[in-house]
């Protein structure tokens, strides 16, 4: 054995190193923390979960037991994750997703109260179209109405089903599949102009459909003859985009970039004479606007 021999002096050395040695090894694996105006600032080294809160700086008197500095920790960082996340939270309370157009954030109408209602046969009319409207079935419509044959007059009202039908706020009723083919017919005119230019057309198609001087349904409106070319060269019938529904989406909730107007053609292109007799009331991009 070795019989060994320390002094007070080296005693108290060797303690220092000890103590040194802790603090390097295992202290620098902790952490420490400091409180200064009831905030909190926890630095964890050597960790990939660093978490700072405080914007502040603090001071060497403001240390705090570390028990009680882990329980403010906690519930300070779970405070700010839920104000984090009501910040955030861009949910529409009680409207369906369903009902919600992303890429414009306008929010469409809920379908109208009530099952049924009744339709009146136009000129041109039929009952496939009028199924395809309403999105239904030619049995069903039979079948509601106690129909017997496929021929249906012009004035004979129908019964259809409603679940489709919206009520927009320029006073516009409109079938989910109607809004599509407005939407198509501004893609097919309009693809190509400001996206304002894409409203207008959108507001024309609509401002018709209240008009007294043109058919009283979108169909009747896009398929008026000689109304609109993309009909007659078969571009109406390719899917619409985003620009083109965001567009007539706007034009429903009441913007009307043209003030009212009923006629729009590309003077550029255009040799009719009735288009070109009329004043304009404005003009975007390529497309003059009239009333």
């Amino acid at each position: 054995m070795f019989n060994i021999q320390l002094s007070k002096a080296q005693c108290m050395a060797c303690l220092l190193i000890i103590c040194l040695f802790y603090l390097v090894i295992i202290g620098g694996q902790g952490q420490y923390m400091r409180w200064n105006n009831g905030r909190l600032l926890e630095d964890t080294y050597d960790s990939i979960d660093e978490i700072v809160i405080l914007a502040e700086e603090t001071t060497d008197s403001d240390h705090v037991p570390m028990s009680d500095a882990s329980t403010i920790a906690s519930s300070s960082i779970v405070a700010t994750t839920s104000d984090f996340i009501a910040s955030t939270d861009i949910t529409t309370p009680d409207v369906p997703a369903a009902d919600i157009l992303d890429p414009s954030g306008l929010i469409m109408p809920k379908p109208l109260e009530g099952s049924y209602g009744l339709y009146t046969v136009s000129n041109g009319d039929s009952l496939y179209l009028i199924a395809e409207t309403y999105s239904t079935t030619i049995e069903k419509l039979k079948y509601l109405s106690g129909l017997t044959s496929d021929i249906i007059p012009p004035g004979l009202s129908i019964v259809v089903p409603l679940h489709s039908l919206r009520e927009y706020p320029n006073g516009v009723r409109l079938t989910d599949k109607e809004l599509e083919w407005v939407a198509q017919m501004v893609h097919a005119e309009a693809r190509g102009e400001p996206y304002l230019g894409q409203v207008a057309v959108a507001t024309v198609i609509l401002n018709r459909v209240k008009s007294p001087k043109f058919p009283n349904t979108v169909r009747g409106v896009l398929f008026q003859p000689n109304a609109f070319q993309p009909v007659r060269n078969g571009t109406f019938f390719r899917p619409a985009n985003d620009m083109a529904h965001r567009a007539t989406l706007e034009a429903l909730y009441g913007h009307d970039p043209t003030n009212g107007a009923l006629f729009f053609f590309n003077p550029r292109i255009s040799t009719d004479r009735f288009m070109h007799a009329r004043p304009a009331v404005v003009t975007i991009g390529e497309h003059r606007f009239m009333h």
